[in-house]
């Protein structure tokens, strides 16, 4: 555990990018992430679940940035629990909860989540609909939609249409339909390098750009589906700003009622988006796009931006 293989691409990649101290990134990637959960209020109120849970031993510490969130201080074993098994509890990471903070879903809206399975996005967005209004969680892969309707089923929500389609044809059918919109797009995964070694080990720059490309499509196609005045909010656990700071560049050239949002959570360390890189220079609007590093946290690396969409039209 003390070494960590990481690509040259990678190398080149993390000593290209400012801000970011390579070193702790890397020490971060040799740990553990700290173990995080949401309680369900669907099932219990809260409080009465966090009783529950500490009244068998669990350590809990509220995480600030996001509703229902808990660090687990002690190390107990939350999954082989039986208020996990019965949806009282789902295992989330901690900065994996603020997208849809920031996406802000209201009770009674539409709200369509793109790149939905394994549904811990989902699952947090119905939680807090309350069971009014609906969200539409969709993903392209059979396989990964059973996990996400088991999730769904066992945390007692019923206001959720589960879709098996290509996200990037959504608008063909669902133009300016939603409220709200999340698009948490397939990514190379360096924010979550604790869980997967390979990501670190296998990751080059021409499988970040193939990825990019699907990555714009699937952000204009969720774009397409909102509302006028609706908000979307586009994130990756990756940090490679061809995934990231390039996609939203090239989303509000071709969507030029796009306007990127301010964003706030409180306690969360965030930094802004990248204004240039390898002699790119982004639109300044990028810069506020958010960034989150593994090593700031004890958690995972996330790239988060809101998009609300101006007047008719697509």
């Amino acid at each position: 555990m003390s070494t960590i293989r990481i690509s040259e691409d990678l190398k080149n990649l993390l000593y290209s990018l400012p801000e970011i101290d390579v070193e702790s990134l890397l020490e971060s990637y040799r740990k553990p992430m700290r173990q995080s959960i949401r309680v369900n209020t669907l099932k219990a109120k809260e409080e009465d679940i966090v009783s529950m849970l500490r009244e068998k031993g669990v350590e809990l510490e509220k995480i600030p940035w996001t509703r229902y969130g808990y660090w687990v201080v002690n190390n107990v074993n939350v999954a082989s629990m039986l208020e996990h098994v019965l949806g009282l509890v789902y295992i989330q990471g901690a900065i994996s909860m603020a997208p849809v903070e920031v996406l802000s879903p209201k009770p009674g809206e539409l709200v369509l989540d793109l790149c939905a399975a394994p549904g811990s996005k989902t699952t947090q967005i119905a939680q807090i609909l309350q069971g009014e209004g609906v969200i539409v969680a969709n993903d392209v892969n059979a396989k990964r939609i059973r996990a996400l309707s088991s999730n769904v089923q066992r945390c007692g929500i019923i206001n959720c249409i589960i879709t098996q389609a290509d996200g990037r044809k959504f608008p063909l059918w669902a133009k300016s339909f939603f409220d709200k919109v999340l698009v948490d797009a397939p990514c190379t995964s360096l924010g979550i390098v604790s869980k997967d070694w390979g990501a670190a080990k296998n990751w080059s720059f021409r499988a970040s750009e193939r990825l990019s490309k699907l990555q714009l499509s699937l952000a204009i196609s969720g774009f397409d589906c909102l509302k006028a005045s609706g908000t979307m909010v586009y994130a990756t656990c990756t940090l490679s700003p061809q995934e990231n700071e390039w996609v939203i560049e090239h989303l509000i050239m071709s969507r030029p009622n796009a306007r990127l949002e301010s964003i706030k959570l409180e306690g969360l360390k965030m930094n802004k988006g990248l204004l240039e890189w390898q002699h790119k220079k982004f639109n300044p609007e990028v810069e506020r796009c958010v960034r989150v590093y593994p090593y700031e946290h004890e958690a995972e690396g996330f790239f988060i931006v809101k998009i609300t969409k101006e007047g008719e039209g697509s």
